[in-house]
């Protein structure tokens, strides 16, 4: 009796061996994939903010608006478009603005005309960053827009605050069975210069006029 009592007794410490092992593993299996989800989104949320704004600084609409000396003209004509493109884009802002850094649009109309909230290169160069602006934390590229003749007309700056990421990355996060998220979530794509994404996948674009 005593001997089949020890046997019990081993194949429950055994059992019990596995079964913490088993949570163990499926905990760092679970945090992993946590993590790389949010490397994932937020490398994602940088492909994307840095290819519109490109785009956006390459638009002749863009170039042309930031060159006339009428900014209430300039604003009436591009912040339609640049509503457009942060819808089209799955973004949370785009702010174009004067070679100063003076706002021409952005999704809160009161800001429009005031200093733009991140940082401005000191040369005409493509920068990304997290910065605090109007909107909370957010993860931006900022590009400049450039004449014919190679003179600096303003600066386009595409965002997603890092809540969206936040969000999108919990959607995103797979289960321990599922491979990690290789997309911007919400399907859109940022607007190619010739109507498709630039990435080629599918999802919804716009022509950079």
């Amino acid at each position: 009796m005593s001997h089949a009592r020890t046997d019990r007794s081993a194949a429950s410490r055994v059992f019990l061996v596995l079964l913490v092992s088993a949570v163990v593993i499926g905990a760092l299996v679970a945090l992993f994939l946590v993590v790389e989800a949010q490397r994932a989104t937020r490398a994602e949320a940088e492909r994307v903010t840095a290819s519109t704004a490109v785009a956006l600084a390459a638009s002749p609409l863009v170039s042309s608006s930031l060159a006339d000396a009428d900014r209430e003209r300039a604003t009436r004509t591009l912040e339609p478009y640049a509503l457009e493109v942060i819808d089209a884009a799955g973004l949370d802002f785009i702010t174009i603005m004067t070679a100063a850094g003076l706002r021409v649009t952005h999704p809160d109309l009161d800001e429009i005309g005031k200093p733009y909230l991140g940082t401005i290169p000191d040369r005409p160069q493509p920068l990304t960053e997290e910065f605090t602006g109007t909107l909370g934390p957010s993860v931006r590229t900022i590009v400049p827009v450039t004449g014919a003749d190679g003179r600096l007309l303003g600066w386009v700056a595409a965002g997603v605050t890092t809540e969206t990421i936040s969000e999108r990355c919990c959607d995103a996060c797979p289960s321990p069975s599922a491979s990690p998220p290789h997309s911007w979530r919400p399907g859109h794509s940022a607007p190619g210069r010739h109507g498709g994404s630039l990435d080629g996948s599918p999802g919804i674009c716009l022509r950079v006029r």
